[in-house]
C-alpha cells in the first residue's frame, strides 16, 4: 500500500494500470490462500456476457433462518469495460475479492453485465436485477454443486455492492420504477465511489463518451442519473428502499469528491440522518478492490463485512 499511498496522482486513468500492476506480484504470492475458496461459474441468462461466480464461504455467517447470506460485488469500469475475470497477468484482482467476503461468511456473487456499445440504458441494471433473481431462483443448484458441504443461501439476506459504473448501475436497478417493482426485497446495498450525476464542471460526461452513449442525450440523463431517481422518489419509496452503505477512497479524484458531498447530503435530506460511511483510507478510486486479501489496505473491506453482520440478526450464536 505504500506505493499507492505515497502517489499523489488521483486522475483514474492514469492510476489504474499503475494501481494493477502494484498489486499484481503481492496477490500472486498469496494465490494458493486465495485459491483455497471455492469458486463456481454459473450462466444466469441467454446472452454471451450472462455469467456469474460463485465464492464459499469454509465458515459462513448464518442468519436467524440458519442460512448463508449473499453478497452480491458489481465491477465498474466506465460502462463499456469490465470482466469478472480479467486475463493474466490481472487474474487474481476479482477473484482475490470474492475469497475475501468468502472469507467474512457470506457466499459472494460477481456477475458479467452488458457494456457500451451493446447496452444502453437500463440494460446493465436489468442484468444485475436477472443475476440477482437467478440467484434466488436457483438456491439449491448453487448449494448443491459446491463440493464442501455448506448450508442453504438466504434469500431474505442478500446484500449488493457496486464500485464506480457498478455503483450507478445498482442505484438505478433499485430506484428506476421498472427495475425497482420487478427486484427481489434486499437486506442492503453499498455504494462505492459511483457518480451520482453526470453534469460535473471540467468533465465532459455529459456531451461524450460511454456515458453519453449509455444514458442518452443531456436531457435523458437528468431524467435518468441516480440522483434525479432518488429525489423522484416519494418518502414511502425512500422508506422502503434497502439501506444504505456509501464507502469512498481518501483520494478519489476531484468529481468524486464532489460527488460524495452531494450523495451524502441528499440522503440526509430525505432519511433525516447522517449516512454511514466508510473511507479507504490511503487508497485511490482503483486500490481498495485490489488490496483486498493482500494483507495491505483491507480495512475498508473488513467494515463493510461488519455493517452487513449488523444487519444480520444473529440468533444463532454465529
Amino acid at each position: 500500500m505504500d506505493i499507492i499511498a505515497k502517489n499523489p496522482e488521483t486522475n483514474i486513468d492514469k492510476i489504474n494500470l499503475y494501481t494493477l500492476s502494484a498489486f499484481v506480484p503481492i496477490l500472486d504470492e498469496r494465490r494458493a490462500e486465495i485459491e483455497e475458496i471455492e469458486k463456481k461459474t454459473f450462466k444466469y441468462g441467454q446472452r454471451h456476457r450472462h455469467n456469474l461466480d460463485v465464492y464459499y464461504p469454509d465458515q459462513p455467517v448464518l442468519t436467524p433462518n440458519a442460512k448463508v447470506p449473499v453478497l452480491f460485488f458489481i465491477y465498474g469500469g466506465g460502462y463499456n469495460t469490465g470482466s469478472r475475470q480479467f486475463p493474466p497477468p490481472y487474474e487474481m484482482g476479482y477473484r482475490a475479492l470474492g475469497s475475501f467476503f468468502a472469507q467474512c461468511g457470506f457466499i459472494t456473487v460477481i456477475p458479467d453485465y452488458r457494456l457500451v456499445p451493446e447496452a444502453r440504458f437500463p440494460a446493465a441494471s436489468q442484468d444485475i436485477r436477472d443475476a440477482i433473481v437467478w440467484v434466488k431462483d436457483n438456491a439449491e443448484t448453487i448449494r448443491s454443486s459446491s463440493t464442501r458441504s455448506i448450508q442453504e443461501l438466504d434469500s431474505e439476506y442478500i446484500f449488493v455492492m457496486g464500485h464506480s459504473a457498478g455503483a450507478a448501475h445498482i442505484e438505478v436497478m433499485t430506484m428506476y420504477e421498472p427495475l425497482r417493482k420487478t427486484l427481489p426485497p434486499l437486506r442492503g446495498v453499498i455504494w462505492n465511489a459511483g457518480p451520482w450525476f453526470f453534469d460535473v464542471r471540467g468533465e465532459s460526461f455529459h456531451t461524450s463518451g460511454p456515458v453519453r452513449f449509455y444514458f442518452g442525450t443531456p436531457e435523458q440523463q437528468r431524467e435518468r442519473e441516480p440522483r434525479a431517481l432518488w429525489n423522484n422518489l416519494t418518502d414511502e419509496e425512500i422508506q422502503a428502499h434497502p439501506e444504505i452503505l456509501l464507502v469512498q477512497a481518501e483520494r478519489e479524484p476531484d468529481w468524486l469528491q464532489v460527488t460524495g458531498i452531494e450523495i451524502a447530503n441528499d440522503l440526509k435530506r430525505r432519511l433525516g440522518k447522517e449516512p454511514k460511511r466508510v473511507v479507504g483510507v490511503g487508497h485511490n478510486h482503483v486500490s481498495p478492490n485490489w488490496a483486498l486479501c493482500s494483507g495491505q489496505g483491507e480495512q475498508w473491506g473488513h467494515e463493510v463485512a461488519e455493517w452487513m453482520k449488523e444487519r444480520i440478526v444473529a440468533n444463532t450464536g454465529s
